[in-house]
């Protein structure tokens, strides 16, 4: 069964999604700035309303990933809301550099569980992309957003295949960006993904 992700960025897009056939969302803020945490009240009635599973962005605000202290309590805190909730999962990503900031990661992904994580495209600025596979498999990760590092997943698809072959079902890697209707089956099939994410997949 192939899973397509779209990614709103408010209780209308929510909808929509869901009447066009999205299998599950991503529930964004501020997309022109790559998505922020949407309000509390806007995460309620979205999830409240929807039959199909909504992931929520776990981000304080648009730019780098690296993220200070008082940042990451936020993000804590946030988490923490969504999962009383009763919020399907989260979507979260710290760097340090071009690595994971494995110590935030881990605090993050502990308050998630058993919510269900994704770790988003924060992983394109890594430089070891394999390496940090592993170690999201170690933290108990389970689907990185990615775009292979290019500009878009069409761009990316090799580098694509190359980390769903790595990866061999250990974690869920689900191409976005750039992804809509017409080429959504064209990059599942090339890559030999399973999920696919973007504004314009259905």
């Amino acid at each position: 069964m192939k899973i397509f992700e779209a990614c709103v960025g408010n209780y209308n897009e929510a909808i929509r999604a869901e009447a066009l056939g999205a299998n599950r969302i991503e529930f964004c803020d501020n997309l022109l700035e790559d998505g922020t945490t949407p309000s509390f009240g806007n995460i309620k009635k979205t999830i409240n309303t929807l039959k199909i599973p909504a992931m929520v962005i776990i981000r304080p605000r648009g730019g780098n990933f690296e993220y200070s202290e008082d940042e990451a309590e936020i993000m804590l805190e946030d988490i923490r809301m969504c999962k009383e909730i009763g919020v399907y999962g989260v979507v979260i990503g710290a760097l340090k550099g071009n690595k994971i900031d494995l110590d935030l990661t881990k605090k993050l992904v502990e308050e998630a569980r058993p919510m269900k994580i994704t770790f988003h495209m924060a992983f394109d600025s890594i430089e070891d992309k394999k390496g940090a596979i592993d170690e999201l498999v170690e933290l108990g990760v389970h689907r990185i957003l990615t775009k292979g590092g290019m500009e878009n997943a069409l761009e990316g698809k090799d580098v694509l295949k190359e980390l769903v072959e790595y990866a061999n079902d250990r974690i869920i890697i689900m191409p976005g960006k750039g992804v809509n209707k017409e080429n959504r089956d064209y990059i599942l099939e090339y890559t030999g993904a399973k999920e696919i994410h973007g504004t314009k997949v259905v």
